[in-house]
């Protein structure tokens, strides 16, 4: 029980430290902001821990548990984070679709919601911002950091039998 405490405490002093910063300033790279608190946050609760004579006491298998709980949870809240940081195009469309109640929308609505200056450009210049594309004549390509990000995104969809739908 003292495992599955110490990983709550931590997740959730991280979630705090994320929620304090973001209300002082949002930091222009906030996925590399994330990657840091949650980076730091283990290494302050060590500290922390060693100070109180490591107390709660735990056994080395703990720690594993303690470690593999943490990076689990900062995944998880990585990805929902990444999802909801920009606004979403299925959400903009479910909410254009409850705003219009039983009339529903004509495709001509619905396109005017969903516009390349609202979804696409936010998201390449979050891409570029991240060092993960750059801008070339014509458009935009990946940089070696992307490349890296782009496989292990294919490599996870063809793990999970998730395939682009044409």
């Amino acid at each position: 029980m003292p495992a599955l405490i110490v990983s709550l405490v931590l997740f959730f002093s991280a979630l705090v430290v994320h929620v304090i910063w973001w209300k002082v300033r949002v930091p222009r790279h906030q996925t590399r902001a994330l990657l840091i608190v949650f980076g730091l946050i283990p290494v302050f609760g060590s500290l922390v821990w060693q100070v109180t004579g490591g107390r709660p006491t735990l056994a080395m298998g703990d720690l594993m548990g303690i470690a593999l709980f943490y990076a689990g949870a900062m995944c998880c809240y990585l990805v929902v984070y990444a999802g909801v940081e920009e606004v979403s195009p299925s959400l903009t469309i479910v909410r254009a679709l409850e705003r219009a109640g039983p009339r529903g929308c004509t495709r001509a609505e619905l396109a005017a919601e969903v516009t390349e200056e609202r979804f696409i450009r936010p998201r390449l210049e979050a891409l570029r911002r991240d060092g993960l594309i750059e801008v070339v004549a014509g458009g935009c390509r990946l940089t070696q950091p992307g490349l890296r990000v782009a496989e292990l995104a294919t490599a996870l969809a063809c793990a999970f039998g998730i395939h682009e739908s044409a």
